[in-house]
């Protein structure tokens, strides 16, 4: 699907396997020479473009498969699994992350009339396929990544593309949905940015169904139908993220980091912890120092 020039370019980018975010602001380059275990993560609104091998994501037991024909969007922050189940020395799993602007959005809709918006929430996550005008815009990105000069130009006008040819994929009203107000997919986006901002704070559905605007019932019934689980699964899911990120990347201990993210139990913390990570907080900190 990518051409030979696009890997080589890519490879050079990333001579060794990385995750690389320091090239341009909001663009992620990956490189990985073997396949992945299975790794939580948040997924932010992003679009993944594989350019080589096969990627995997989990949301709450739904698979998502995508690879140079295939690319996924997240439309809204989503507590996932992924591992890159295709990749050896030889030929090197690489992607490349485009963070998603809201705005640039909004600005690409207003050009889009034509685009009517998703009416019924749908999950806040697709695989979309790669077209050629997508493809080719994704390699004169890598080749302007390259070369300084037109990093600085010509970057921000490629990314603005890129989502452009996204919007136009079959899934695109369904991307476009959460940014058009007014609706159900933009309410929910509300309460998971109100989440994500307030995790740490006791928070109940009554509460998040007045961010949304909505009863009770409808606030679970159209947040499950975009998260694929309940506000509750989704706030305990933020909160053991950001904890893994305490005591795996910043060495704090268990009860701290049980603490900043708002469990008042260490210790249905540390079993909530195990069961999403395999292990428990402890030994993942013993581990990372």
């Amino acid at each position: 699907m990518f051409s030979a020039q696009c890997i080589d370019t890519l490879l050079r980018l990333l001579p060794q396997p990385a995750v690389d975010p320091s090239v341009y602001p909001g663009i992620t380059l990956i490189r990985s020479d073997s396949t992945t275990p299975c790794t939580a993560i948040i997924y932010q609104p992003v679009f993944y473009i594989v350019i080589q091998g096969q990627k995997m994501s989990l949301l709450a037991g739904e698979t998502y498969r995508y690879d140079s024909g295939r690319f996924l969007a997240s439309s809204v922050p989503l507590p996932m699994e992924g591992m890159v189940t295709r990749a050896s020395a030889r030929e090197p799993y690489l992607a490349i992350k485009l963070d998603v602007d809201s705005r640039v959005i909004m600005e690409l809709l207003q050009e889009l009339p034509e685009l009517v918006p998703a009416q019924d929430a749908s999950r806040g996550v697709c695989v979309c396929p790669v077209s050629k005008p997508l493809v080719e815009a994704v390699e004169r990105l890598v080749a302007s990544l390259a070369d300084p000069q037109r990093r600085r130009v010509l970057t921000p006008m490629l990314v603005r593309e890129i989502l452009f040819y996204g919007l136009l994929s079959p899934q695109g009203a369904q991307l476009a949905a959460f940014v058009t107000r007014d609706r159900h997919h933009q309410r929910i986006a509300r309460v998971i940015r109100h989440i994500q901002e307030n995790f740490d704070q006791p928070l109940d559905v009554n509460a998040l169904a007045s961010v949304a605007s909505m009863s009770q019932s409808g606030l679970h019934q159209h947040f499950k139908a975009v998260t694929n689980a309940s506000p509750l699964q989704y706030i305990k899911a933020i909160r053991l993220h950001r904890a893994h990120q305490l005591v795996a990347g910043e060495h704090k201990s268990v009860s701290e980091a049980a603490w900043q993210v708002g469990y008042q139990s260490v210790s249905q913390f540390s079993r909530e912890y195990k069961r999403l990570f395999g292990q428990p907080p402890s030994q993942a900190r013993a581990l990372s120092q």
